[in-house]
């Protein structure tokens, strides 16, 4: 059957890592959309990527690609030319910031490409610096492997789940190709853009700070990438380590990597250690009377998953306000938020104090996720965005 006589598109699912694959899937069979999933990791030259690609489109005949964070493509180009020869649509959706990955890639200007963005606010950078056309797709919950269990016995009264950003800040200063003598200066620079309203970091540093711009400017692509990346995963780090210590009198518990040890010190808190995102989380967010969250500072507008699964697994979420959350959650009824460190304490020992309130909150909230917050949802929009723009079914 051709694509012209079918009502739902065939989707092509491609990734060199399974980030998120499992979730699309979900989508896709929660909408009954034919799909196929082609893993490209380990494929060792451009041949053999471009017979595997090949081979698998033929037998499948898709309507569209769709991979995440661009992870689907080679750095050459090689996957994106196909599609341009093939005249077949291509769309990442990006949940991490997009200009942390686009300097990487090459042969992207491509009237086959698209982007989804889970940050509203990357919508017109992208298309001010002449790239694909994008569209805002939020990130959302995976019920199907994601269970409410609104009674589960409370194991601890506060928790945070996260990453200390450590190693990413690490990893992305060696990259950035910047001497060690200016890292304090980009240091100052993280500190003062985590407490600035400004969410883009280009805009911030043209702003208020030329010399930072200047040094910026002055970057190839890839290393300013990474530098961008420090500046974002540093300033988060500094934000969480801030917020966090406002848990410390309720001896929270803090699970994710071994670098919280150092950071947070010898006070009154517990580690867990890393947690399983599929096994783990969902018990660990149900079992604590108050998961709390902070954003990072890559998307101070946007809403991170812990928005969508804390709820979804029965668990009560206080987080801080962002932009883009009244869209999503009726704020006061869905989701509960502080702006300022400030408030943390008061919010805290307010629904320590009062379960059921918390349990209102969080029924409510899982509600709204099961009628506009799931992976079945996210596709549907895909697909009507992919119809809207290349004309395939939906």
């Amino acid at each position: 059957m051709t694509s012209a006589m079918r009502n739902h598109p065939r989707i092509l699912l491609i990734s060199a890592k399974h980030y998120l694959m499992a979730e699309l899937i979900a989508g896709c069979q929660a909408l009954g959309l034919e799909h196929a999933y082609l893993f490209l990791g380990g494929i060792s030259s451009a041949a053999e990527l471009e017979e595997t690609l090949r081979a698998e489109v033929n037998r499948f005949a898709p309507d569209f690609l769709l991979t995440m964070n661009l992870l689907g493509l080679d750095r050459e180009g090689l996957v994106s030319e196909f599609c341009r020869q093939r005249e077949l649509p291509l769309l990442s959706w990006f949940v991490d910031r997009p200009d942390l990955f686009l300097p990487q890639y090459g042969n992207l200007d491509n009237p086959c490409l698209v982007y989804a963005v889970w940050d509203a606010d990357a919508v017109k950078p992208l298309a001010d610096a002449g790239r694909s056309a994008a569209f805002h797709l939020p990130l959302a919950a995976d019920l199907s492997r994601i269970h409410f269990v609104p009674d589960a016995l409370p194991l601890r009264d506060v928790a945070f789940v996260g990453n200390s950003m450590q190693a990413a800040t690490e990893r992305c200063w060696a990259l950035s190709a910047q001497p060690d003598r200016l890292r304090g200066f980009w240091e100052d620079v993280a500190g003062k853009f985590a407490a600035s309203d400004e969410r883009d970091l280009s805009e911030f540093v043209d702003r208020e700070n030329p010399e930072a711009r200047t040094l910026r400017e002055n970057c190839a692509p890839a290393p300013r990438a990474a530098l961008d990346g420090f500046v974002y995963w540093r300033a988060t780090q500094l934000h969480r380590m801030g917020c966090v210590q406002t848990l410390l009198s309720f001896e929270p518990v803090v699970a994710g990597d071994g670098h919280w040890r150092s950071l947070l010190g010898d006070a009154s808190w517990t580690h867990a250690g890393p947690l399983h995102y599929y096994s783990d989380l969902p018990d660990f967010y149900r079992s604590t009377r108050v998961n709390f969250n902070t954003t990072s500072m890559q998307m101070k507008g946007a809403l991170n998953q812990r928005v969508f699964d804390v709820p979804a697994s029965g668990g009560f979420l206080l987080t801080d306000h962002r932009a883009q959350l009244p869209a999503a959650f009726e704020v006061g009824r869905e989701v509960v938020c502080y702006h300022a460190a400030e408030e943390i304490g008061d919010l805290v020992r307010h629904f320590l104090a009062n379960p059921a309130e918390r349990l209102e909150i969080a029924v409510r909230a899982r509600a709204r996720i099961e009628k506009e917050h799931t992976y079945a949802h996210r596709m549907a929009t895909i697909c009507a965005n992919m119809k809207r723009m290349f004309g395939t079914p939906a």
